[in-house]
């Protein structure tokens, strides 16, 4: 209702200011009649404007509505059918057979490892029996000829050991061995290396009249030689029992403090050890 009266009273006052203004003859007046049937007073300074009124209150928030129902969940689709299943396809040919290649050349041999330590010494064994006598007459040669060989062609990278044996039975006692070995040998290394080959009679190294025995000697400045050779080494010993003698071939290290090389004996070729048994030799 306030709302109404607002606007009517702005525009009676509208019209009460016009109303003044008619007419000079009312300017020098101090109070006029406007046509409201008041007296006005001639109009002065507008006046300061009042402060603002405090905002209402914020109104309650309305209530939530209810919750809608759930949908109904759609139905599931059906399965297809499965499809026929394909045919086979034929079996390919089987493809020609190729070539056989040749055999490639021998592969140089490989470096030889690290030594391994020295084991325990063993135990000392018992003494053994004291041989019968044999009575041996020097009168008079060989009545024949006995001699034997054992081969193989095989590698061996021992640097300090035996290499192999051959057993041989000696028939006379007043006669000597013949032996000798032929095969590829090597001795490798930077530096100054030495390594000897040598004949032992069960077990001891010739003593009558000395050992049978090759040193291979190798001197490189720089770098490391591979250097395989085919040697030969012989001799006779004398002084050995008749009956079975087992001659050995072994490698190891040169007299002479020389540092022990790293050895090969036998490299893609074949070995040897030949012994024969020969008569006595001159007085």
């Amino acid at each position: 209702m306030i709302q109404f009266f607002i606007p009517l009273l702005v525009s009676c006052g509208s019209l009460c200011s016009l109303a003044t203004t008619i007419g000079p003859q009312q300017q020098n007046n101090s109070s006029l009649k406007n046509s409201c049937g008041k007296f006005i007073k001639r109009r002065g300074f507008p006046g300061i404007p009042g402060s603002n009124g405090m905002p209402g209150m914020p109104g309650m928030p309305g209530m939530p509505g209810p919750q809608g129902p759930q949908g109904k969940e759609g139905a599931k689709g059906q399965t297809g059918d499965k499809g026929a299943k394909g045919f086979m396809g034929s079996k390919g040919e089987r493809g020609h057979e190729g070539l056989h290649g040749k055999s490639g050349p021998p592969g140089i041999m490989g470096m030889k490892g690290e030594p391994g330590s020295v084991g325990a010494a063993g135990k000392k064994g018992d003494k053994g029996q004291k041989g019968e006598r044999v009575d041996c007459s020097f009168a008079g040669p060989v009545p024949q000829t006995n001699w034997k060989q054992c081969v193989w062609k095989t590698g061996d990278l021992t640097d300090d050991g035996k290499i192999k044996e051959c057993s041989f039975t000696k028939l006379h006692c007043d006669s000597a061995l013949k032996v000798s070995f032929q095969g590829n040998t090597r001795v490798n290394g930077a530096g100054n290396k030495c390594n000897r080959w040598y004949f032992k009679f069960n077990n001891e190294e010739c003593s009558g009249p000395m050992t049978i025995e090759a040193v291979v000697y190798s001197k490189w400045p720089s770098g490391k030689p591979n250097l395989l050779h085919h040697r030969s080494f012989e001799g006779y010993c004398e002084n050995i029992p008749r009956g079975e003698v087992t001659v050995e071939l072994w490698v190891g290290q040169c007299d002479g403090g020389y540092t022990l090389g790293e050895a090969t004996t036998g490299w893609n070729s074949v070995s040897r050890i030949m012994i024969e048994e020969v008569p006595r030799p001159q007085s």
